[in-house]
């Protein structure tokens, strides 16, 4: 970690989630110098199976697990939800991802845990919430991009909705997860009783997108677009992203195009005049566009003041010399000694602990909770527990 400073030290995670939005939570209380213990099923996490695979871990497993202790034990049997429970007694935070109702089924909700730590704060990310009538109802990141409106909002030239290549929707779940519990341990006293937080996939995508659903609330109707002819246009090489804030920079990007007969038609002089022309003006700025190569164009829109980016791919952000003069990716070295760019958290943050390997950890846990050697062989040769780390 970078600049030495760990706030959350001396705090426990119990992470029982799987996936990307309750392990990137559980990932950001580690970076910050918290114990997170990983309880995951024998086969692991699902995510373990998700992205490339580096160094023996998923690409996914790097990104959201770093910095864990890893127990495998099998929450079917009443021996391993007994080891949850108690692992739970000496946490502060517990977090879960399954489908609403699962783990009270299980007798590991909110309420167990509470009766053995009366102050736990529990926290609950699933899809759409723990009550309503879609509470049971499955969704990944993509249902929620589709679910909340937002594809309806990201279209392509052609009008089709268009689905974010990465999993936006489940890392700002984990955000927000991180925020609520952090928030609810500050300041907490120790006799305060525990609770129950709720957070979904549903309402964590709703609240990034809070200024375009209470525009539709009011006029009922998808907002009008607020800076025309803003978007994504094809070079002779390549894209650029154009946009604008005020009519002196739609003018600057006329003086960037050379072509000044744009800045002063009538049909594009204002927002709404170029909102309802719209289509013209793109064709009509395609057509110099595409004559010349991205980098003119960033040239010459820095040179007048317009807002235009070249459309980077991720190894053109990682080459990019602000990017390495402020050394945003440092190099991650993995188990097998090779290194990985890793970004660091924003603020700072440079967690760059080891991955966990499915059960590491199962023996050390197990030992603090008072378990003997013969009880932990015992565990596992039933199936109960994973010790795939060795002593």
């Amino acid at each position: 970690m970078m600049d030495g400073a760990k706030p959350l030290a001396g705090l426990t995670v119990l992470d029982m989630s799987q996936g990307i939005a309750g392990p990137s939570c559980a990932s950001h209380f580690a970076a910050y110098g918290a114990r997170v213990i990983k309880l995951e099923p024998p086969e692991g996490d699902w995510i373990r199976k998700l992205g490339t695979r580096i160094a023996g871990a998923s690409s996914a497993t790097i990104a959201y697990n770093r910095g864990k202790e890893s127990i495998g034990v099998d929450l079917k049997t009443e021996e391993g939800r007994e080891i949850a429970l108690e692992i739970g007694e000496k946490a502060q935070v517990v977090l879960e991802s399954a489908r609403p109702g699962v783990m009270e089924r299980l007798g590991l909700g909110f309420a167990a845990f509470r009766e053995r730590n009366p102050g736990i704060v529990y926290v609950s990310i699933s899809g759409y919430g723990q009550r309503g009538p879609k509470r049971e109802a499955a969704m990944v990141d993509t249902v929620g991009q589709a679910f909340s409106g937002l594809m309806s909002v990201i279209r392509s030239r052609e009008g089709a909705p268009v689905k974010i290549d990465v999993p936006l929707i489940d890392a700002i779940t984990g955000l927000y997860a991180f925020q609520a519990a952090s928030m609810e341990l500050w300041g907490r006293k120790p006799e305060q009783s525990g609770r129950h937080i709720d957070i979904s996939l549903m309402q964590s995508a709703a609240h990034i997108q809070a200024l375009n659903i209470v525009e539709h609330a009011y006029v009922g109707k998808p907002p009008a677009l607020i800076n025309p002819p803003a978007g994504n246009y094809p070079t002779a090489d390549g894209w650029i992203a154009i946009t604008l804030v005020t009519e002196a920079q739609y003018q600057s990007i006329c003086r960037a195009l050379e072509r000044p007969d744009l800045g002063s038609d009538p049909k594009f002089a204002t927002f709404a005049a170029r909102s309802a022309n719209l289509a013209e003006l793109r064709r009509e700025m395609d057509s110099v566009l595409k004559t010349r190569p991205t980098q003119h164009w960033a040239t010459a829109f820095a040179r007048e003041g317009a807002l235009g980016a070249p459309i980077y791919n991720y190894g053109d952000w990682l080459d990019d010399a602000h990017v390495k003069a402020v050394d945003a990716a440092p190099q991650y070295e993995l188990a097998t000694g090779e290194t990985v760019a890793l970004p660091h958290l924003p603020g700072g943050i440079m967690d760059d602990a080891a991955v966990p390997i499915i059960g590491e950890h199962s023996r050390a846990v197990l030992a603090e909770l008072g378990y003997t050697r013969d009880e932990v062989d015992a565990l596992v040769g039933r199936g109960v527990v994973v010790d795939l780390g060795g002593e």
